[in-house]
């Protein structure tokens, strides 16, 4: 369902659980854009602790869009998070393109500039902050603070831009996208829905078409073939380390090293060394 669909409270409430959720837990904020009925996020994890950012971000944005829309039953879908581990500062680009002309390849506006929701376009050209009043769900005496500010950090590997060739090489890429989405459409005689439309839509409502199922959940992004086969290789040098120690573990071992990425064990007491990510969700 459409439970993301744009308007000013849902906005104020995917921002601010947003922005109080990365500085909870530490996480830098690249990019982000919430369509109707699900988000994209691209962010850096610096302390080894994603899931419970998602965590926390997901229940409360689920809490105050249950209120906002009047409804109990589940806001967010019951299968495990896609989190994809960014290996490349290019690999980073083009998932940043992805997530911002989101809007655009899905045939909902013509421009990205066009999309009424969330979407940090404007701050990832600016470099700008960002400041959410809380909204009216969480209480005025509660923990949550009055007002929590969003930053957009630039792309690791384009720090050597000025403020200038930055937005230049954005807005040449994402202007590129658009075109190359019209064209699709001219050639498949399809238009898009509108923003109008988009915004006229009924939190009930769902799409026309059905996802794709039963597909591969990807691990990681590299274009780059050698930096690919290495990246795989430190994947399942993870996954064999990870199972010797806990084999370890079990066996009565306690204080055998888990490798960096152990999350779950960490918890539990055990000795892990923490890494740093970027991934997209």
């Amino acid at each position: 369902m459409f439970l993301l669909r744009p308007d000013k409270q849902v906005e104020q409430i995917y921002l601010y659980c947003l922005a109080e959720a990365a500085r909870r837990f530490g996480i830098t904020v690249y990019g982000w854009v919430a369509m109707s009925n699900h988000q994209h996020l691209l962010v850096r994890d610096n302390r080894g602790n994603l899931p419970a950012f998602l965590a926390h971000f997901n229940k409360l944005t689920a809490k105050a869009l249950n209120d906002h829309w009047g409804r109990w039953e589940n806001l967010w879908s019951s299968e495990q998070t896609n989190v994809v581990w960014i290996v490349d500062p290019q690999d980073a680009f083009e998932k940043l393109i992805y997530v911002l002309a989101n809007p655009v390849t899905a045939d909902l506006v013509d421009r990205i500039s066009d999309w009424p929701g969330a979407i940090s376009l404007r701050q990832n050209l600016s470099g700008e902050p960002i400041t959410i009043v809380r909204p009216a769900f969480f209480r005025e005496d509660g923990p949550m603070p009055a007002e929590v500010t969003l930053r957009v950090e630039r792309l690791p590997g384009f720090e050597h831009l000025s403020v200038t060739e930055w937005e230049s090489t954005l807005r040449s890429r994402l202007e590129g996208e658009e075109a190359a989405a019209r064209k699709i459409r001219f050639r498949e005689g399809r238009t898009v829905l509108g923003r109008k439309a988009v915004l006229d839509a009924a939190c009930t409502d769902r799409p026309e078409t059905v996802a794709p199922r039963r597909r591969l959940r990807p691990h990681l992004a590299c274009s780059n073939a050698q930096l690919r086969r290495a990246a795989l290789c430190v994947l399942q040098l993870f996954r064999t380390t990870y199972r010797t120690a806990m084999e370890l573990w079990l066996s009565g071992d306690k204080a055998t090293w888990f490798p960096p990425g152990t999350y779950k064990m960490a918890l539990l007491g055990a000795c892990c060394r923490p890494t740093v990510d970027l991934v997209a969700v």
